[in-house]
């Protein structure tokens, strides 16, 4: 299933590792692991059908933050998007009225060069040593989330344009 804020779901999102009911539903498969999914009420995992459709409105359980809250791709963020692959919680990007696509964990093969890195960067409140994160990032793709290291480096798109932000475990 494809999902419009996170382009690579099958690779990037958690997921439970066996077959499991889906807590909303009860079907059976490999689902999205909600157990860490912040809000009022807890469910172990959840379907890409019930979370595509907003069963987790109803619950006020939010995979994902968003600075904006009134609109209909927040609420699609906020609620039908599957939580980004983070160690710590991070808002979901707003960048000039719009939210980013999640790509996938960036490697040096994303970017170009160190430059459009750079030049990609989401400010945050803290500063980031870029010759270390340079240093840092893989040189290869990397095939899923469990290739991640320590350091991680979150590569979402607008358009043509790339944007990234960063988190330590």
């Amino acid at each position: 299933m494809k999902f419009e804020f996170f382009s690579d779901t099958e690779n990037f999102a958690f997921k439970v590792d066996e077959p499991t009911q889906c807590s909303i539903c009860f079907k059976v498969g490999i689902w999205f692991d909600a157990g860490m999914y912040p809000g009022q009420n807890d469910i172990d995992c959840i379907c890409d059908s019930c979370l595509s459709s907003g069963a987790l409105i109803e619950l006020d359980i939010e995979p994902n933050d968003c600075a904006e809250s009134d609109t209909e791709d927040s609420k699609t963020v906020t609620y039908k998007t599957p939580s980004l692959p983070c160690w710590q919680e991070h808002e979901w990007p707003f960048i000039s009225g719009q939210y980013p696509v999640f790509e996938r964990i960036a490697s040096k093969e994303d970017f170009t060069d160190k430059q459009e890195f750079i030049e990609a960067y989401i400010p945050e409140d803290t500063d980031a040593d870029f010759d270390w994160l340079w240093a840092t990032l893989p040189n290869e793709r990397l095939k899923n989330y469990k290739e991640a290291g320590n350091v991680s480096v979150y590569l979402f798109s607008l358009g043509k344009r790339k944007y990234w932000f960063f988190d330590c475990n």
